[in-house]
């Protein structure tokens, strides 16, 4: 060992050693930094265009408004790809306007980019925007309610539209602002409208082509109220026969109840609309029948008050003995002075007979002593006469007399004593 360490090479390769320790320790800085940056490869470069980043505008967001700015932007990436990726993936860089020096007009301004790290590099697609700035005004707008009528179901009107709150404040830049014609708000159902409804409508704010306008609206929603109707109006009805009664059976009147109908829908129909009509079939009737009865059909109506009524039919049968005959119901002169007689010479019975027809229940109520047989003899003279027989009967039979005038023979009684 002590001849290797007093050889020559030994002190050789010690000095190598410690020239190599000095070298390293004055250049540690340099050599780290060389081992810490990427090489020149393409594999460890890496390009990347991120979509739609978000474009932030600095301005005096107070007073004025700033219009024509894209709401995003595209930025390409390059660098070191972890660097590319990690920016990429959380982008947590910074794209902007700053329009805190530039005045009201229009402006083409550069879009910036902040809070990316320096090793990388950055293109905005676009690099610049066109953008007007202008005053910010406030304006208070009457909203104008809408809704659509063919929402209505059949036979209902609209009564009315109200809106609540009835203003809004309408805020924007002062040009825009200038050019608002309408506020609207539309209320939206799903559902045929038969009743008063409320909902909430979105306010729109339109332009005179009805182009929606960017401002904005407080409050965005208003609640719009359609009060809705269901006209009507008080018609007759009128009983429609069908059919006929059976052999032997007679009508003798015929009624409704009520007598009269509401009837409900659209205006325009109610007009058109003089009555109503209740049909009932005689066919089958063969005795004093009420009936419950349906009004007719009415399909373009929306509702008809009451859906039936009763008939009431009122009928007779027919006796069948037509020649019915009261015999010798008696006649009765009058008028004739105190000093003339009479006889009556045809028929020498001073009676006549009566033949009879009509409702059977009816004819068998029917006597003599309903019948009333006068002969007026005044004025007449002496002689021989044919006297026509005044009569008077019952209303609701037929009746007919055997013979429509009698003989009678007057005479004077002071002539007769004398002879």
């Amino acid at each position: 060992m002590d001849k290797f360490m007093e050889s020559r090479w030994f002190m050789r390769i010690v000095g190598l050693l410690l020239a190599l320790i000095l070298y390293m320790s004055v250049n540690f800085g340099d050599l780290q930094k060389e081992a810490n940056r990427p090489s020149s490869g393409s594999s460890q470069e890496d390009v990347e265009t991120v979509q739609d980043v978000p474009l932030e505008v600095f301005y005096d967001s107070d007073n004025l408004v700033v219009t024509g700015m894209p709401e995003t932007v595209n930025v390409r990436l390059e660098g070191p790809k972890a660097l590319v990726q990690a920016a990429k993936q959380v982008k947590d860089f910074q794209v902007y306007v700053d329009l805190n020096d530039v005045g009201i007009g229009n402006h083409q301004v550069e879009v910036k980019i902040d809070n990316l790290s320096d090793k990388m590099k950055a293109k905005v697609n676009p690099g610049y925007v066109n953008v007007s700035v202008q005053e910010k005004v406030t304006k208070e707008f009457g909203v104008e309610p809408e809704f659509n009528e063919g929402l209505l179901a059949d036979g209902y009107d609209a009564q009315g539209l109200a809106v609540e709150p009835k203003t809004v404040k309408v805020t924007g830049a002062k040009d825009e602002v200038e050019r608002i014609t309408y506020v609207k708000a539309t209320i939206d159902v799903d559902n045929e409208i038969n009743q008063n409804v409320t909902r909430e409508a979105q306010v729109q704010v339109l332009d005179r082509n009805y182009n929606k306008l960017d401002v904005e609206v407080e409050p965005e929603t208003v609640d719009v109220t359609v009060s809705v109707t269901n006209p009507s109006k008080t018609v007759p009805i009128s009983v429609k026969e069908k059919g006929e009664l059976p052999e032997g059976v007679t009508l003798n009147s015929i009624s409704v109840k009520p007598k009269e109908a509401t009837i409900f829908g659209n205006q325009s129909l109610l007009d058109t609309v003089k009555e109503l009509f209740a049909e009932v079939d005689l066919s089958d009737i063969k005795k004093d029948t009420t009936k419950k009865v349906k009004i007719g059909p009415q399909s373009d109506l929306n509702k008809v008050t009451p859906e039936e009524v009763e008939i009431t039919i009122d009928v007779s049968q027919v006796s069948t003995d037509e020649n019915k005959e009261l015999t010798g119901v008696p006649i009765t002169p009058e008028g004739l002075p105190e000093d003339y007689e009479y006889t009556v010479t045809s028929p020498e019975a001073e009676a006549v007979d009566v033949s009879l027809s009509g409702p059977q229940d009816e004819v068998s109520k029917v006597t003599k002593d309903d019948f009333s047989l006068a002969l007026d003899l005044s004025g007449l003279e002496p002689g021989e006469h044919e006297v026509e027989i005044t009569a008077q009967g019952p209303d609701n039979v037929d009746w007919t007399l055997s013979q429509k005038t009698v003989t009678v023979e007057i005479k004077d009684k002071n002539t007769s004593a004398d002879g």
